[in-house]
């Protein structure tokens, strides 16, 4: 399982970790504050939680400041995701030093603390996907209609990036002139560019009518990629190492960023 589907809203995993751990947290806290009839923990987790937020943010933003700096209104594009642990790490060091400074009771904290991390931990343990996915037998066909077989991609010893998209998606158009830019820059990957449930003619006619390179387009009308690969919702992208193997799923919009440093790790 690589996303978790809450109604309208499609979480990731890693995400979805994220925010039971942070809610966890934020009740566990207010309990104990009153219980021990002290405010100063309320307020102490939601400061936490913002702070905590913005460090990871900003810590994402610093390490890759020379591709934000070409386009600084993406620094609030956060729905692209690109957040480090670290940076919220720092940030909620930062606020409860200063908290414990100010007389925040320490077993309280650190309780409330204990139990957001050790919830986010749990989740990522038991909910990610463990065993190792390869990649389909099944032929899809090229937008030029010529078959290929994924599989066959794996002698070439190149990473292979897969992105599950469709035209009526809002985040998939957003991103796809990014994924086409970069696919057409490395020869070092391999890219695909798998539209779900929609015929060749349709992809065609909407990439014609935006400008974009019909180049690593694949058409999987069953939307077979969805179903091998257990993603819910749209876009994902699928990174697979050399060997073939699934090594990450990436659910929802991407960011250059994410998305290189993602390539990085797979070379």
């Amino acid at each position: 399982m690589s996303a978790i589907d809450l109604g309208p809203f499609v979480l990731s995993i890693e995400r979805f970790a994220a925010l039971l751990g942070v809610v966890v947290f934020v009740v566990v806290a207010e309990i104990f504050a009153r219980v021990t009839k002290n405010r100063a923990l309320s307020s102490w987790s939601s400061t936490t939680v913002l702070w905590a937020f913005i460090g990871a943010r900003l810590s994402h933003v610093i390490a890759f400041w020379p591709s934000f700096a070409e386009e600084p209104w993406r620094i609030i594009a956060i729905w692209q995701g690109g957040f480090s642990v670290a940076g919220a790490a720092i940030g909620v060091v930062l606020v409860t030093a200063w908290s414990l400074w100010r007389s925040l009771p320490f077993v309280p904290a650190a309780s409330a603390l204990w139990a957001g991390v050790i919830v986010w931990q749990v989740v990522l343990f038991d909910v990610a996907p463990r065993a190792p996915v390869a990649l389909p037998v099944e032929p899809l066909v090229t937008i030029e209609g010529e078959r290929l077989v994924l599989t066959s991609l794996v002698a070439s010893d190149k990473p292979i990036i897969i992105n599950l998209w469709a035209t009526w998606c809002p985040p998939c158009r957003r991103e796809l002139p990014m994924l086409v830019t970069i696919a057409e820059q490395r020869d070092d990957v391999i890219f695909l560019l798998a539209s779900q449930g929609e015929t060749a003619a349709h992809v065609n006619r909407y990439l014609a009518g935006k400008g974009i390179s019909p180049e690593h387009m694949l058409i999987d009308t069953s939307r077979m990629l969805s179903q091998h690969y257990s993603t819910v919702g749209l876009p994902v992208t699928l990174f697979i190492g050399p060997d073939g193997v699934l090594a990450h799923t990436h659910v929802g919009e991407i960011s250059r960023e994410v998305l290189l440093s993602r390539i990085e790790r797979l070379q």
